[in-house]
């Protein structure tokens, strides 16, 4: 079938996010999360009442946290990703090429670096651009960044603070031995010529990059009439999420969907559905969510009487001095910014009258009081 037909016909029946996952997943070695939440977060950038979804892929080196945004960067129009060492002034001064709407990806992030503060700022201004002033020759000017930005990060923890996770998705790779072994397998297969025809690539990558031309050809607001009926377990911040996940599915089949009388889309109950499952296989969405990293020190400090020094820790997880007080303080030396477990995590505390330090868990933290996850739509008779 020719491209512009095949694109077409993908159009009209709004399975373009379908479509650009599984030819992500066919490039890309399991983790099928990271790749619905990376590509989801795309669709808020033709929404006018999103706030925007931004992606943190975590995870130790080595599990394909990399591959997994490359392969879809590589299916999104080249037009709309900047993708690079990025520096605070690329996000606000002019740079060619970097147009409203684009995916801004940043491989490593640290998050008490200048670009975590830049990235900070411009989430919180999604629909509209972050401004700064800057002063050049005694005369300050006004520097406004493009609108609509979408941020995918990747990382080894979730060291952002609480203003940061509101607003991103946490996404953890596959480190377990079985998931490495598939991906050693299927690099192999890669490399021996067995499963990539060269045509059907291209034919797939151009017909990934035209629907995500025609999604930055929408603009508009996505209404879901049903709202009122959605029973939703977590705080206003958590829903703001979930909604534009839902917007997201309809936009990104906004063929198929209809239009109100004032040109809003209208997100149907198929929609919401697809958000509720994905949101569920997330976990949810919540300020204190942990990794799993996180949640192993918070498990092996409680089983350890919720308390013990830093030492102990180390002997506890078999991990370095440094890698412990990464995960309590946060990557980097910006002290201002509040980072880490210790900052996330309202149960923990450090002990400082004591030497050595003795880090502590409060007595009533539990290791399944984190749930975020449950959302139900009710039923018209009840």
């Amino acid at each position: 079938m020719p491209l512009d037909e095949k694109v077409a016909e993908i159009i009209k029946d709004g399975a373009a996010f379908d479509y650009i996952y599984e030819v992500w997943q066919k490039r890309h070695n399991g983790d099928p999360l990271i790749g619905k939440e990376l590509l989801i977060s795309v669709g808020p950038q033709s929404i006018s009442n999103s706030k925007g979804i931004h992606v943190q892929v975590c995870g130790k080196g080595g599990i394909g946290k990399s591959d997994a945004a490359d392969q879809m960067c590589n299916l999104i129009d080249p037009g709309f990703i900047l993708d690079g060492a990025v520096t605070p002034q690329a996000l606000f001064y002019p740079t060619e090429h970097f147009v409203d709407g684009t995916v801004v990806y940043i491989d490593d992030m640290v998050w008490k670096s200048d670009v975590g503060t830049s990235v900070k700022r411009i989430t919180s201004k999604f629909q509209k651009g972050a401004q700064r002033l800057v002063t050049t020759e005694s005369i300050a000017r006004r520097q406004i960044s493009k609108k609509r930005l979408t941020f995918w990060v990747t990382s080894v923890d979730s060291q952002a603070d609480e203003q940061i996770r509101d607003r991103f998705l946490l996404v953890e790779g596959d480190a377990s031995p079985q998931h490495l072994q598939e991906t050693i397998k299927s690099m192999q297969a890669r490399d021996s010529g067995s499963v990539d025809v060269p045509d059907e690539i291209d034919f797939e990558t151009a017909v990934c990059r035209a629907l995500i031309r025609d999604l930055k050809s929408v603009f508009v607001e996505v209404i879901i009439p049903f709202a009122g009926d959605i029973d939703f377990q977590g705080d206003s911040r958590a829903y703001t999420m979930f909604g534009d996940m839902v917007k997201s599915f309809a936009v990104f089949a906004h063929e198929a969907r209809q239009m109100d009388e004032f040109c809003r889309l209208i997100a149907t109950e198929e929609d919401f559905q697809r958000a509720k499952d994905l949101y569920e296989e997330l976990g949810g969405h919540c300020a204190d969510k942990y990794t799993r990293t996180e949640m192993n020190f918070l498990n092996a400090l409680h089983a350890n009487g919720n308390q013990a020094t830093q030492a102990e820790m180390r002997r506890l997880l078999n991990r370095c001095a440094g890698r412990i007080g990464d995960l309590l303080h946060g990557r980097g030396r910006d002290e201002q910014q509040k980072h880490g477990l210790l900052y996330k995590c309202s149960y923990l505390s450090m002990d400082r009258s004591k030497q050595p330090y003795v880090i502590r868990l409060d007595d009533d933290w539990s290791p399944d009081a984190q749930n975020c996850s449950r959302v139900t739509l009710r039923k018209k008779n009840q």
